[in-house]
């Protein structure tokens, strides 16, 4: 049964584009990871799916009496008591109390700290009658035990996942789909998170073994003309200017997978840093070929 359907959906901010021609099915059992960089649209697109916002393009179409429960990063929780925003059931304190929130079941919403009051709306979440849960990083906030409590509690549930986490442990142990918003539209790897992390670090081996025999290659098809032989002393700089490539490379390869690593994205300011020397790296690289092909050619 499809629950949500999104086709050619695009959101985008003030001065830049989120995602565009944006496409994906959600149905039951599924269990989807969405992964991607700060500021790249994925709470957005977790908004538009459970029907919290509106594409400013595209369709989203849903499955008749399909139920979801929505987990935002800043949730609002009712006013009154914490017992009365979860539940009163055995199911709710149960849950609660795993979440480190039993003590607090008589507390006033209103005194909760933030990390409270996103386990208590986590523990909201958790125990509606729902086909889908949307979950917008739900272990901010978490100690270890609550962590596993949320995991079990995810494995447990029958109905659809669909979350954004940086915690790998969760995303492997409860996602068989991994989505990453990538570029402005949307990659899936079947497989959940080792099969995104394989085919990401594959892709960048491959990338990496193609730049490496870019200039080997085109150093060999001219080896025997004058410059390639170093009458001039064009030869030996082309020849250091390769291996300073292939240094050049291996630095960019390394910032590739740090960038496509989502630990690196818990903090904003590292991965700017990380996307500046990415940036940096890459027109270094640029400039070596551009001086190679000078002094090749």
């Amino acid at each position: 049964m499809i629950l949500v359907d999104l086709t050619d959906v695009g959101a985008r901010r003030p001065d830049r584009p989120l995602f565009e021609d944006l496409s994906l099915t959600v149905a039951s059992g599924d269990r989807l990871g969405v992964v991607g960089r700060n500021g790249g649209g994925k709470s957005t697109l977790l908004r538009v799916l459970a029907g919290e916002a509106e594409p400013e393009e595209g369709t989203v179409r849903r499955g008749r009496g399909v139920r979801v429960g929505f987990l935002s990063q800043r949730p609002v929780l009712p006013a009154g008591t914490v017992g009365a925003a979860v539940g009163t059931h055995w199911e709710a304190a149960a849950i609660l109390d795993r979440l480190g929130m039993a003590p607090l079941v008589t507390a006033d919403v209103a005194t909760l700290s933030g990390g409270q009051a996103k386990r208590v709306a986590l523990a909201r979440v958790l125990v509606a009658e729902v086909d889908l849960l949307v979950l917008d990083e739900p272990t901010n906030h978490l100690d270890l035990d609550s962590r596993e409590a949320l995991e079990s509690a995810l494995q447990d549930f029958p109905g659809a996942v669909l979350l954004v986490s940086h915690d790998r442990a969760l995303l492997d142990a409860v996602g068989s789909r991994t989505v990453a918003v990538e570029d402005g539209t949307l990659h899936s790897y079947v497989g959940g998170w080792p099969e995104y992390v394989r085919i990401r670090e594959e892709a960048a081996a491959a990338k990496l073994a193609a730049r490496n025999a870019k200039p080997k290659k085109t150093a060999v098809a001219r080896r025997g003309t004058p410059a390639a032989t170093g009458g001039n002393g064009s030869g030996a700089r082309a020849r250091t200017l390769e291996a300073e490539i292939e240094r050049a490379e291996a630095v960019l390869a390394a910032l590739e997978a740090e960038l496509a690593d989502p630990a690196a994205w818990n903090d904003p300011r590292s991965a700017e840093q990380s996307s500046k020397r990415h940036g940096q790296a890459r027109r270094a690289l640029d400039e070596l070929y551009a001086q190679w092909e000078a002094v090749a050619t």
